[in-house]
């Protein structure tokens, strides 16, 4: 069963931003698309850059260290279909933003 992780207010992400996160042992980038939370494994494949830390442009995200971008919604490399970036479930409760990791990421 997954677990459910508290990682930031709603406030904290306003729409067209992103934050880096940490959720149980994973690091995190959390999106606001819109008003639509969005979480992607935070690591970029391709160095390592933190794409919590990207710009982010519509739906969009580019990592600050060389370019790479992905699609929030979706997890997929804007031209490389073979690359997709993993995503993680995200809900709003009260105004606390949720993320759900599988069991042994606590």
């Amino acid at each position: 069963m997954p677990t459910r992780h508290p990682v930031a207010s709603i406030s904290d992400i306003p729409p067209g931003s992103s934050r880096e996160v940490v959720a149980g042992d994973r690091v995190l980038a959390i999106f606001n698309v819109s008003g639509e939370f969005h979480a992607l494994d935070g690591i970029c494949p391709h160095a390592g850059g933190p794409l919590g830390d990207g710009t982010l442009s519509g739906g969009v995200v580019t990592c600050p260290w060389h370019g790479w971008q992905f699609d929030v919604t979706t997890g997929q490399h804007c031209l490389s279909p073979g690359i997709c970036q993993t995503r993680y479930p995200v809900s709003v409760e009260g105004d606390q933003v949720v993320v759900e990791l599988p069991d042994g990421n606590d």
